[in-house]
């Protein structure tokens, strides 16, 4: 399939000039090949760094998005206890409630100035990983840095973005720290399957919140050796397809081989420690996503493309429409705060069975060009077994995605967990979980006037 070509529309661009000197988004010396990002991605023209000040989050903050947007961003208090504590501070009803705004907020240590020598790479690869699952990684990777992969201005070392003065320039970065370790937690996967429900939800917000003390952890491990680390400098996704973490998805997600695309790639260090960076893997997502397009189909707000990869900014990947993705949650917090049906309706997102292994393994070691008919029959048996969309009922410490999310299941006020019946029993229908209902005028999320 041939990629068409698209340009950032005016309420859609994220991108500014970058910090080299020259053409725009061009690089020169040992920077001027593209890096390896696997069959999934590929860049194929100049890049244009982001500024993390123009990413999503930081926009609504200042307004650009509505004043929907920004006082559900600001002002609103979590429908759900639980979420209130494990997700962002601006909803909780006192953020010193919430650690992981704490663990932000923390002030960052000093590097060790007696520095570890290390004379093997490799060894201190497998070291660093392991250290990484210990403090409780999932998934760990290993890049070299490229400036495509960094963020216009990086992060301050308050995990602000940086502002005034004149950053280093991008390519003097990745030359003084040359490596980037992608480590990140997994979603439960038999709670990622209330997709749509505050079940879902704190599937997600507690993986965020043990990966954000997880890299916290291990960056301070890298300082105690004598080695810089930075966070916030790197796109997490671009160093995960560097890596060999996984392969990028038509719903916008890194697909892993062992958790498929229940995983978040926003945590990424910079560091100067001498490590060995890996290589891209074929887990057969640029032959399935082909076919594939469940998580298009089931998309709430059809925000995810149907058709081929585009190139936007240089990079030939499938684009989702963040905008409108991102809107959805103001119309829909009473019931649940993230979606996470993309993820959830992913044949790659299965528990890690030997059967699963055994479909992976057959497609990897299927010829390319031969691919198309395993294809086909892999995504005809996870229909048939699996279903189009997943309704599956989850009960979950007192929680029941059988039970309509909003609706009073608890003593406490706000609560959808059903801790006793509450009259909710006849309500349930068999083994089917509750899904509000969408899908219906989606232009009702675009920015107006």
């Amino acid at each position: 399939m041939a990629a068409t070509t698209e340009r950032p529309a005016p309420g859609d661009r994220l991108l500014t000039e970058p910090l080299t000197q020259g053409e725009p988004g061009k690089w020169e010396g040992e920077f001027a090949a593209p890096p390896d990002l696997g069959r999934t991605v590929h860049i194929v023209g100049p890049v244009i760094n982001v500024r993390p000040s123009d990413t999503p989050h930081p926009r609504n903050q200042r307004g650009e998005l509505g004043p929907v947007m920004m006082s559900h961003y600001r002002n609103r208090l979590s429908a759900d206890p639980l979420a209130r504590v494990t997700g962002g501070a601006n909803h909780a009803a006192d953020r010193r409630n919430v650690p992981g705004d704490a663990l932000s907020r923390a002030p960052k240590g000093d590097i060790n100035p007696v520095r570890v020598q290390v004379d093997d790479p490799e060894a201190m690869s497998r070291h660093i990983k392991r250290v990484a699952q210990y403090l409780g990684a999932d998934v760990v990777g290993i890049a070299r840095a490229h400036p495509t992969m960094l963020y216009q201005g990086g992060i301050s070392d308050e995990g602000t973005a940086v502002g005034g003065g004149e950053p280093e320039a991008l390519d003097e970065l990745c030359r003084k720290y040359p490596y980037l370790i992608v480590a990140t937690t997994a979603w439960d996967y038999d709670m990622i399957q209330a997709h749509r429900h505050h079940i879902g939800d704190a599937a997600y917000h507690t993986s965020q919140q043990k990966g954000a003390v997880m890299l916290h952890s291990l960056e301070g491990y890298i300082k105690e050796l004598g080695y810089t680390s930075k966070r916030g400098m790197a796109n997490g996704q671009a160093a995960a397809l560097a890596a060999g973490v996984g392969e990028l998805g038509r719903n916008g997600m890194i697909i892993t081989e062992k958790y498929g695309a229940r995983v978040n790639m926003t945590g990424v260090l910079m560091t100067d420690l001498p490590l060995a960076p890996g290589k891209p893997i074929d887990l057969s997502v640029e032959d399935f996503c082909k076919v594939c397009r469940k998580c298009a189909n089931t998309c709430p707000t059809n925000s995810i493309s149907i058709g081929d990869k585009v190139v936007y900014n240089g990079i030939e990947k499938y684009k989702i429409n963040w905008l409108t993705c991102y809107r959805l949650r103001p119309f829909v917090h009473q019931f649940w705060e993230d979606c996470l049906t993309c993820v959830a309706v992913c044949p790659y997102t299965k528990p890690n069975t030997w059967w699963r292994t055994l479909a992976i393994k057959s497609l990897q070691t299927t010829p390319i060009l031969a691919r198309g008919p395993v294809v086909r029959g892999l995504k005809w048996l996870d229909d048939r077994f699996f279903g189009v969309v997943k309704q599956k009922r989850v009960r979950w410490m007192g929680y029941d995605s059988g039970v309509k999310p909003g609706e009073q299941a608890c003593t406490i006020a706000g609560c959808t967990a059903d801790h006793e019946d509450h009259g909710q029993a006849g309500k349930v229908d068999g083994n089917v979980g509750y899904y509000f209902p969408l899908k219906e005028n989606t232009n009702r999320f675009v920015k107006r006037g």
